[in-house]
């Protein structure tokens, strides 16, 4: 019989692509995690997509875990490939899976990955950023809004999914196509775990990301909030440059615009490379 234990499971992050690139993008990787969950003998305590990475709690066993973080990288390329026409975009990306071996750690893990979009600079309190588990813990009521997949039809729920993966029928689709996560996330652990909404968010409050982002052995963390980087980006290379994109630039001019983000915006290497589709080696010679 394998062990079972508690593991963090994550993706190192896209250089120059983003796995998800518009929000049906995201409700399909919102659905592919449902359907991993049924694949494999693994719970989910929580998990948090991001554009160009995904990071996720799970029990069960090593092997099982690592075949899950395998697969959902691997449909995560397909959806590259189909949305986005890019090819073997995952390729080159590791999948890490690191056990966590106590309480303590658990907590902060758990802490860790719902926090990530606040350390990715999301103006977003982590219940509200819609595409994790951040919403599903001490919550009023915990029954799902929706409709049963068994209350579709076949060709109705592939549809719906924009997928033909079999997804149990007790699971509750929303008006969006989307599963929701009450259907698969263990968050009675995770209340059992904390205890108290209390707890969760005293440990929430506190910021980590240095310390996992040493133990995991991914790059620096991030400043600014994306969406407004963005628009400051825009504003500045119209001014800079008098263009309206950042793909109208030239190389040279891409290059003085990564000088131009770090001084002033404070923009850190992962931004930059996000918005001008340079990779971390062109970045880390700049900056």
């Amino acid at each position: 019989m394998r062990e079972s234990g508690f593991y963090h499971v994550c993706s190192e992050g896209l250089d120059k692509e983003v796995i998800f690139s518009s929000q049906d993008d995201f409700v399909a990787g919102m659905n592919y995690v449902a359907v991993c969950s049924c694949r494999f003998e693994v719970r989910i305590m929580c998990f948090c997509l991001m554009a160009n990475h995904f990071h996720f709690i799970l029990n069960g066993s090593y092997e099982e875990c690592w075949k899950f973080g395998c697969e959902f990288k691997r449909m995560c390329a397909m959806l590259m490939r189909r949305c986005q026409d890019v090819e073997n975009g995952m390729k080159d990306v590791e999948v890490q899976v690191k056990q966590i071996g106590n309480k303590n750690y658990l907590e902060n893990a758990v802490a860790y990955v719902l926090r990530n979009p606040l350390a990715a600079g999301y103006r977003l309190m982590p219940d509200q950023y819609p595409w994790g588990s951040g919403d599903m813990y001490f919550r009023v009521c915990h029954i799902p809004e929706g409709r049963r997949a068994d209350c579709f039809k076949v060709r109705e729920l592939e549809k719906t999914l924009k997928s033909n993966y079999k997804v149990p029928g007790n699971f509750v689709i929303d008006s969006n196509g989307m599963i929701s996560p009450l259907c698969y996330i263990d968050y009675k652990s995770v209340e059992n775990l904390f205890g108290n909404p209390a707890r969760l968010l005293g440990i929430l409050s506190a910021k980590k990301e240095a310390e996992f982002e040493v133990f995991l052995g991914i790059a620096d963390s991030y400043n600014p909030d994306i969406e407004e980087l963005r628009f400051s980006v825009k504003e500045l290379i119209r001014e800079e440059f008098g263009v309206k994109a950042v793909s109208q630039l030239s190389m040279e001019q891409k290059i003085r615009l990564c000088s131009l983000m770090h001084r002033n915006f404070r923009a850190s290497r992962k931004q930059i490379a996000l918005i001008t589709r340079l990779n971390m080696e062109t970045i880390n010679t700049l900056i």
